[in-house]
Parts: C-alpha cells; structure tokens; sequence
C-alpha cells in the first residue's frame, strides 16, 4: 500500500510542477564518472546521457491526467475494498475454529462432568451427601456450554460481516 500512496504523491508533484515553462533538463557524467541532473548544459568533455525538454500541458494533456488520477484512485478503492473482505474473511475462519474448538471443549467438559456426577449419584445417601458438589458441577457444564455458544455466535457474525463484505468488493469492480 506504502508504493502506491509514494506514486501517488509523486503523480500528484508532477502535475503541480507542469506550469513550469519550458526548460531543457541534461544528464551528463563527468570524468569521475558521477552522474548530474541539472538545467544548465554540461561541460563540452562531458558525457552526455540524456537532454529531456519540459513544457506546459495543455487543457487536453491535464484533462487525460486528471482522468488518470481518477482511475487511479478507482483501483484504489477497488483494491481496498478486496482487502478488507479478504481479512473479514480470515476473522471469520478464525473464528469458527475458535467455535468449534469451543465446543468440542464443552462437549468434553459436559461429558466428563456427567459422568463425575453419576459416579457420585449412584445411590441415594451419595446424593444427599455429594448434592452442593453436584449443582456446582450441572452450573458449569451449563456455563461451559454457554460459552461455546457464544463463540458460535461470534463465528456466525463475522462470516456475516465476511460475506457483506466480499459482496461490496464484487459490486465495486
């Protein structure tokens, strides 16, 4: 993104430059072989590289540039555009992975909290005794499942947010 802006503010240089008059820029190496870029003509010893004429633009050059400008920052936008939908769409991968982990983590939970509080209700005078421990363990096999429901949610709602997304980058090329 870093080019594209530097181009773009050099695009934009040279048209505030274009009302300079006409003027003869010489490139030219001298006999220590460094190379100079100045408006004055060289040395008569001097290698020339290059004599390049500047001159003003006309209404039609500024216009053609002006509509370049445009498309420019059309592609731009377009590319921006693309861009954020490909990183809603990495949100949202990740966050169905952080899901369904979520959920396999609560399943896990829930079955083993289960079958803890089976173990412990096998009869009736372990249930008088585990009961406490037992509502604690229902209370966050709940609070578990809660949770990975949440995180679905939160996985939905940003493939949702990848999809409008996407679907504003479509629309925009």
């Amino acid at each position: 993104m870093k080019p594209l802006a530097l181009t773009l503010v050099i695009i934009i240089c040279l048209l505030g430059a274009s009302h300079l008059s006409a003027q003869k820029l010489y490139t030219w190496t001298d006999e220590n072989g460094v190379t100079h870029i100045t408006d004055q003509p060289p040395p008569k010893r001097a290698k020339v590289l290059n004599v390049m004429r500047y001159t003003e633009e006309t209404p039609k050059e500024t216009d053609s540039i002006q509509r370049r400008k445009e498309e420019f920052r059309r592609k731009l936008d377009r590319e921006e555009k693309i861009e954020k939908a490909q990183q809603a769409e990495i949100r949202a991968r990740e966050a169905e992975e952080e899901a369904n982990k979520a959920m396999k983590q609560a399943e896990a939970e829930i079955a083993e909290k289960q079958e803890y509080i089976r173990r412990l209700s096998t009869t009736r005078d372990k249930r008088k005794q585990f009961r406490k421990r037992i509502e604690r363990l229902k209370k966050e096999a709940e609070a578990a499942q809660a949770n990975a429901q949440s995180a679905v949610q939160k996985a939905q709602e940003a493939s949702q947010e990848a999809k409008a997304a996407a679907e504003q980058a479509r629309k925009a090329q």
